[in-house]
Formats: structure tokens, C-alpha cells, sequence
């Protein structure tokens, strides 16, 4: 197998990273890439059909799916595929609208003669030049699949991948624009040098000639050339692109797939006057192989714009790579040094609040719940109107699994010296560092060409949690002020809750049963996690229930408006289909949403969608140190060490605190009267 001097000039090691990259491949999961129903690129790989091929200049593939593994584990295609008829079409169209697609070249493609140096290697633009179907002739599954030939645009360099260096001749070809018949309004291509033609098979006007011109002396456009024939039975004409003799392509055709006599149908090769044709096509201005590098702040943008969170290709060598820092583009591998710093620009609140006051009157910043079942409950606390929502089992109604309060904040608690505006000038600054941390991490398959990163950016602090994947935590001690400031406030909250929830089944009207396992008791946190989110970030349903964590969980919001929405867990419910969400709310700067009771993450997961163009949430934790490994714990136990923290950061201030505890006799004063009665 060759070994190539040249590497292509756009590749990646992770199909994530390419398709963040690229505009002309998106496709994580299937092969071809479409947009607006048109197709765009086009990936070859492991699995290849019959007569598939790849040389200098022409790539013949397979459109569409529909294989199935055989009984010696390798899969065949034993269909057409249900998804192939909109891919042919997609197709179709980028042929018919002259757009060239790019063809990425996989590493575990078995038909090139060299070796690719990586996992995916962008090849170049190609034109699509044909489209048929033919018979799969590897199998005896009889299957009719659809066929594309694709030709280098741009034929006037060398392509990269050519084991030599081959002269630079340019190979005339046929003229890339059509002309439209007069007599049947349908577009035929130029195939002969003197003249062009109607090629449809049914038109009266086909394959007529001015006088002057002899049918004897004409010559194909191209220097090689598949001969074109009509069908006697549909009268539609197919190139023969055999070299064993020339059947029908029309798939609708009686006579579809027909050979003449003696001709070995398995044995098949394509003619090389049909892989040697060539067109004249042009690149249309703007398709840019490498795209250029993202914008950054300085041009203008604060830094979050989805824009901002694509990939990049690397000017240098090349490389794909996945934007995975809050504060820039770094190399994916260690061999090349290139950075793209884009701190993200200050968000002024005054940004913050216009997102609020746009959003006020949607659908989504008013509470809803779908069944009466969720019992509703308002009380205040320092300040905060706490709405508390009373989640039953899906199942079993008159069971209380757990309880969900939102602490909504207002717009003089969050101008609180240490307040929620505090922290969020003060968090602009400190993840505008490299020291602080937010960096995406790996959702699932990690360290595999197909691992994927979280949507959102993330950096732990204190005891280890492990969120999808493990995240490296940081010490406390290292934390900046509004972190453990936050943490603090997220432990009163937490607190309250706890109080309310257990207070609210001992209210003379209360109907509902509570669950066992909704603790009495409040368990201080001993983590944070910091997430970060740009524009159209959101995290997907997910639950909180790992066995290490206790049984309260806090998150306060900073910055955008979102909405964050339950739902009853599918499995739970023994249902295959997603059930719709039960509870929304809205959640803005300085809300605080606190979950209580294990059960709620057993029967329930949650999600939180995004309304603006940048968000902090900061979610505490109990992590249960029993749960980890000697030498975890330790760590876990140093790392969750509290540092001293300035006055105008803690939470609750004095005079604060001395209305909390009042807040509190009156609770413990009621419970006891409510006992009484009982």
C-alpha cells in the first residue's frame, strides 16, 4: 500500500470535530450530508458495495442504507433502505443545481491504495456526473441500490491523495451546463463536440441535427466517452457503463438490469470510456475546502454567539478542532502549538435584563404543570417568593416522591452586595481566565474518533462528582468568591426547602402520602458544579439520582433567562415513547431551583433550554463520602475544606440570619401545632 507524501489539507481525528468545522458536513451519524433536501458532502468508509472505487480524479459510491449483518457478522444489504429515496433525491438536486459535494475519506475505507495518515480526510469538491441504479450483484439478495459517480471540480491541480506526482494536464471534457428542449421542455447535456442534442428518448426532436452536420462524423465532447442507447421497452436512455454490454437503468423498467446472452452479472466492471469521461465544471465562488477561522470579540461579538462555539480549522496543518474552552480554540492534538484565544467579551446586566424584559410575555416565563396531581404551594423567605411543587409518583398519585421549589429572586436582592449580580460581573472575569477551568468534556465514547463533548462548559469544585463522565474537581480553596458565596446561598435555600417540604405534609388538608424517603434532615453540600453556557446551549433531559449524592440538590441561575422542564422517566412508566413534560418553569438571574427526595430522580428526569445568549448555572451537591474509595475520600475531604470567606459575600447576612431563625421558630411552632391536632 502506497504510503503519501501529502496530507489533506482539512482532516480530523474525531467526527465531532469535523462536523463542528466544516459548513459541507454535518452528518454525526450517517454518511451523506443534506441540507434544504440538497446534498452537500458525502463520507466513504468501512462499509463499501459492488464496484464502489476511488482513483485521482472520480469516486463511485452507494447511496443509502439498508444492510443488516449476515450470519458470518458482516453486513450486507438485504434492502434498499427507507431513508435511500430522499437521499437519491438530495442528490438529484445538487446535480441538477450544479453545487458540488465534498467527499471525506475514512481510514478504514478498503478500497484506496494508500493509507490515509488520519481518521477522516477531506478529499476535495466533486460534481456529481451521474445517477442510476443497478443490481447488487455480491449478494443473492437480488437488492437494487443507487449509484452515484462523482468527479474531481476542480481538475486543474493535482490531487492530493495521487501516490505520484502526475503531470498537469488538463483532460478537456464535456460543457457542465444543459440546454432546455423547445419541443419537451427537458434539459439535456452536450455529448458531441459539433452539436447539441435532445437526448430524451421520447421527444421528436432527439438526436436531430442541423443539415450540415453529418450523425456519421459526430464525436464525443470528451476524449473518452460511455456510449448512450435508449431502452426499446421505457424509451429512456441509459449511458452503458459496462464494459460486459449495455443494459437498461431505469429501475421502473420491465426490462431493468437485462444483459445480452452470456453476460456473467457478478463479474461486472465498469467501462473505462465511462470512468475516464470528464466534464468541465466549475467551482462556484465561495466553496471554501478550508473555511475560514471564526470570528472572535474583537470583531464585534461578545463572544457567545453560537458562531462563536463552532469548530475550526487549523491554518497551520489543517486540523479539525472542536471549540472545548470557554475562552478559546486550542489544537486537538500535541504536535501543533496554533491557539485562538476568544475570551468572551463582559456581558453587561443591563444585556441580561433586556432578555428578561423580551421573554416576559412568551408562553415559556409562566409556570405550568399538566396534572393536578402536582400539588402547588407560595410561601417567602428572605425576601424570595418560593413556589413549591409537590411531585407524586407517576404511578401511584396519592405518593409524594419528593419536592421541587424555585426561590425567584427580584432585582433588589440580586443588587445585594454578594449578590447574584456580583457574582456575575465577578464570574465574567475569573472564566475569562485560562485558570478557572470551563472546558467541555467527553458526553460519551471517550478518547474514540466518535466521542462526542458536552454541549454546555463545565468545571468541579470541592468533592469529585462524576457528571456523564468524571470531571477533574478543584479544591474549594481555589474557588473564587462568588463560587463558595453561592454555595452558601444554594445551603439556605437548600435548608428551607427541606423545613417546607416536610412542614407541608403535616397540614391538616394535606390528602397526599409521603414517601419514605424524603429525608427530614438537611446534609450541607460539599460541591459545585460550574456549567457554561453560549448561545443555543442546553443540556438534555437527565436525572441527578447517581448513588453517591444525597438527597438534595440546588442550582442557582446567572445571567440568560431559561426554562427548565420535568418529566416522568419512560422506563419507569414502562412505555417506549418519551412522555410529554409535566412541569415548566421559568428560571432567570438569581433563581435558585432546589430538588428534595431520592425517588424525584428515579421516576423523573429534567432538562433546561436555553433563551439567551449567555448563562451560568452553579449546582450543589451532597457527595456522599461513604459511597467513595479510601484514597477518594481523602481527596474529597481536603478538597471540600471551606476557605474563610469576606462578609459581603456570605449568605445569610446577620440581620438575615436572625429573620431566618424567627422564619424558622414560626415553622417548628406550626409543625408542633399541626402535630397536636393529629
Amino acid at each position: 500500500m502506497a504510503v503519501l507524501s501529502k496530507t489533506a489539507p482539512v482532516w480530523a481525528d474525531n467526527r465531532q470535530a469535523l462536523c463542528d468545522s466544516v459548513g459541507y458536513y454535518k452528518a454525526h451519524e450517517s454518511s451523506m450530508y443534506t441540507n434544504s433536501k440538497i446534498a452537500r458532502g458525502i463520507l466513504i468508509n468501512k462499509h463499501v458495495s459492488v464496484r464502489d472505487m476511488l482513483s485521482a480524479e472520480v469516486v463511485i459510491t452507494t447511496i443509502g442504507g439498508g444492510r443488516k449483518k449476515n450470519d458470518d457478522g458482516v453486513y450486507v444489504r438485504t434492502e434498499s433502505g427507507a431513508a435511500t429515496e430522499g437521499l437519491v433525491k438530495a442528490a438529484i438536486a445538487a446535480k441538477e443545481q450544479y453545487l458540488p459535494i465534498a467527499v471525506i475519506l475514512g481510514d478504514q475505507y478498503p478500497l484506496a491504495s494508500f493509507k490515509p495518515n488520519h481518521v477522516y480526510s477531506v478529499l476535495d469538491f466533486f460534481s456529481i456526473t451521474d445517477i442510476w441504479s443497478e443490481i447488487d450483484t455480491s449478494t443473492s439478495e437480488g437488492v437494487s441500490i443507487w449509484k452515484v459517480r462523482l468527479e474531481k471540480t476542480d481538475r486543474s491541480t493535482p490531487s492530493w491523495w495521487e501516490p505520484e506526482a502526475q503531470p498537469t494536464s488538463l483532460t478537456p471534457g464535456f460543457p457542465q451546463m444543459p440546454r432546455t428542449c423547445t419541443s419537451c421542455n427537458t434539459d439535456s447535456n452536450q455529448i458531441f463536440s459539433q452539436a447539441w442534442t435532445c437526448l430524451n428518448g421520447r421527444c421528436d426532436a432527439a438526436f436531430v441535427f442541423a443539415s450540415n452536420i453529418s450523425v456519421q462524423d459526430l464525436t464525443f465532447a470528451s476524449p473518452c466517452a460511455a456510449h448512450l442507447a435508449w431502452c426499446r421497452h421505457c424509451h429512456v436512455g441509459s449511458k452503458t457503463i459496462f464494459v460486459d454490454g449495455w443494459a437498461c437503468l431505469n429501475k421502473t423498467c420491465e426490462a431493468y438490469f437485462e444483459f445480452p446472452t452470456g453476460v456473467v452479472k457478478e463479474s461486472l466492471t465498469y467501462s473505462e470510456n465511462f470512468l475516464q469521461e470528464r466534464t468541465n465544471n466549475v467551482l462556484p465562488a465561495g466553496f471554501l475546502l478550508k473555511p475560514n477561522l471564526p470570528g472572535t470579540a474583537a470583531n464585534g461579538s461578545l463572544g457567545t454567539e453560537k458562531c462563536m462555539r463552532v469548530g475550526m480549522v487549523c491554518p497551520k496543518c489543517g486540523c479539525c478542532s472542536r471549540r472545548k474552552f470557554w475562552t478559546g480554540w486550542a489544537y486537538e492534538a500535541s504536535d501543533c502549538d496554533f491557539i485562538l484565544d476568544a475570551k468572551p467579551a463582559p456581558y453587561p446586566l443591563s444585556h441580561v435584563h433586556a432578555e428578561e424584559d423580551r421573554t416576559s410575555k412568551m408562553v415559556f416565563s409562566k409556570p405550568w404543570t399538566a396534572t393536578p396531581q402536582i400539588l402547588q404551594k407560595t410561601y417567602t423567605a428572605n425576601g424570595y417568593t418560593a413556589e413549591q411543587y409537590l411531585l407524586p409518583d407517576p404511578i401511584k398519585n396519592s405518593v409524594v416522591l419528593g419536592s421541587v421549589t424555585v426561590f425567584r429572586s427580584t432585582r433588589a436582592i440580586n443588587a445585594e452586595v454578594g449578590g447574584p449580580d456580583d457574582m456575575w460581573l465577578n464570574l465574567l472575569h475569573e472564566t475569562a481566565t485560562n485558570d478557572f477551568g470551563l472546558q467541555r468534556k467527553p458526553a460519551i465514547h471517550p478518547n474514540h474518533p466518535s466521542e462526542k463533548l458536552t454541549r454546555h462548559f463545565m468545571q468541579n469544585w470541592g468533592a469529585p462528582y462524576k457528571f456523564a463522565v468524571a470531571v477533574a474537581s478543584k479544591p474549594f480553596s481555589d474557588a473564587p468568591n462568588s463560587i463558595i458565596g453561592a454555595l452558601k446561598r444554594m445551603q439556605w435555600a437548600g435548608r428551607i426547602t427541606v423545613d417546607k417540604t416536610n412542614a407541608s405534609f403535616r397540614e391538616a388538608n394535606m390528602n397526599a402520602v409521603r414517601c419514605g424517603t424524603i429525608s427530614e434532615e438537611f446534609v450541607d453540600f460539599n460541591e459545585v458544579l460550574s456549567l457554561g453556557y453560549m448561545e443555543q446551549d442546553r443540556i438534555s433531559f437527565h436525572d441527578d439520582g447517581e448513588d453517591t449524592l444525597g438527597p438534595t440538590v440546588a442550582t442557582l441561575s446567572l445571567g440568560s433567562p431559561a426554562q427548565m422542564l420535568f418529566r416522568s422517566k419512560k422506563k419507569y412508566m414502562g412505555v417506549k415513547k418519551d412522555n410529554l413534560p409535566c412541569l415548566k418553569f421559568p428560571v432567570r438571574h438569581g433563581d435558585m431551583v432546589v430538588m428534595h427526595g431520592t425517588r424525584i430522580h428515579q421516576a423523573y428526569e429534567h432538562s433546561v433550554d436555553p433563551k439567551g445568549m449567555r448563562r451560568f448555572a452553579l449546582t450543589s451537591r451532597n457527595i456522599v463520602l461513604d459511597t467513595l474509595d479510601e484514597e477518594k475520600r481523602a481527596d474529597a475531604i481536603q478538597k471540600s475544606i471551606l476557605p474563610d470567606l469576606p462578609a459581603d459575600w456570605d449568605y445569610p447576612k446577620p440581620s438575615q440570619s436572625r429573620k431566618r431563625a424567627n422564619d424558622e421558630a414560626g415553622v417548628t411552632a406550626a409543625n408542633k401545632k399541626a402535630k397536636t391536632k393529629a
